[in-house]
């Protein structure tokens, strides 16, 4: 039920514009729907937010390499990586 989930996040962000974890688990649902752009918008609002969430730039590099834009993928995982080892 991945849009009503959505939705769900859509009204948190209403509510509250910088809960970072409602743009997280946005961006999982969305990817779950195979909308990839829209997934790592999410991610990038969350990051916005709250730049030192690994587990975002993380899921940003899973679906930007799901992309094939390898560059953009190593660069979000290295990030993942400098904040949490």
């Amino acid at each position: 039920r991945f849009e009503e989930a959505i939705a769900s996040y859509d009204r948190a962000i209403e509510i509250k514009p910088d809960k970072d974890s409602a743009w997280k688990n946005r961006g999982v649902a969305l990817g779950s729907l195979g909308r990839f752009e829209e997934e790592i918008a999410s991610y990038d609002r969350a990051i916005e937010i709250k730049p030192d969430d690994y587990e975002a730039w993380n899921n940003r590099g899973v679906v930007l390499g799901n992309l094939r834009r390898f560059e953009e993928a190593l660069a979000s995982y290295d990030r993942a990586i400098e904040i949490k080892p």
